[in-house]
């Protein structure tokens, strides 16, 4: 009776150590099958956006944790004309592509790197922002309302070269900005550019506001 029940803890051990194994192994191969497929949907912007997200030098704007409804329309308008751009990678992206790499990038966690900025620059910033983008740009640019971008710790030179481009005329105001740019300077501009750039991309878990 000790022999039968000592083959069968000993049986046991056994299937158990493989059962292990082999979810050890199958997550390790999905984990490399997610990888390979994460880089030849990306093959076309890793160059610039990496797998994860993060622009690799200043300019180039961070897309990580964006609302994939945002990255597929501004994929589709590079592709369309509708929004000018030199890159011509974004006019080669397949549409098939559009939405999983979209939908790629919103989900990307990597944490932002923070631009240089200028404290006299963040406080002007801050009061612009709290009367001029606070309606659509919510909780310091960390959430957003109206198909708005999220901008806290976005790319510094990137958010001043988009709001002076707003401002040309060079791109098309969206619904409401062309109020909220209303009289602003280029001071003003970079003043909130700098403003977005000096937020944490995930606010403190104790500072964290809710959506109403």
């Amino acid at each position: 009776m000790e022999k039968t029940t000592s083959r069968l803890n000993v049986g046991k051990a056994c299937l158990a150590t493989c059962v292990v194994t082999a979810v050890l192994l199958f997550g390790s191969t999905a984990g490399r099958a997610q990888g390979t497929a994460d880089a030849n949907l990306t093959s076309n912007c890793s160059e610039c956006h990496g797998t994860d997200g993060l622009g690799f030098k200043a300019g180039i704007p961070h897309l990580n944790g964006q609302p994939a409804a945002l990255l597929a329309n501004m994929i589709t308008a590079f592709q369309q004309g509708k929004r000018s751009t030199k890159v011509k990678m974004h006019r080669d992206i397949a549409a098939a592509d559009v939405a999983p790499l979209a939908s790629h990038y919103s989900q990307q966690k990597a944490q932002r790197p923070k631009s240089a900025t200028k404290p006299e620059l963040i406080t002007l910033g801050e009061t612009l922002y709290q009367n001029r983008c606070a309606d659509c740009h919510m909780d310091n640019g960390r959430d957003s309302d109206k198909d708005a971008p999220l901008v806290a710790a976005q790319d510094m030179s990137y958010l001043i070269a988009q709001t002076l481009a707003f401002k040309a005329g060079e791109r098309k105001f969206p619904y409401l900005m062309d109020d909220a740019y209303r009289g602003l300077s280029d001071e003003d501009l970079t003043a909130i550019a700098h403003f977005f750039a000096a937020q944490d991309q995930v606010a403190p878990q104790a500072g964290r506001k809710r959506r109403r």
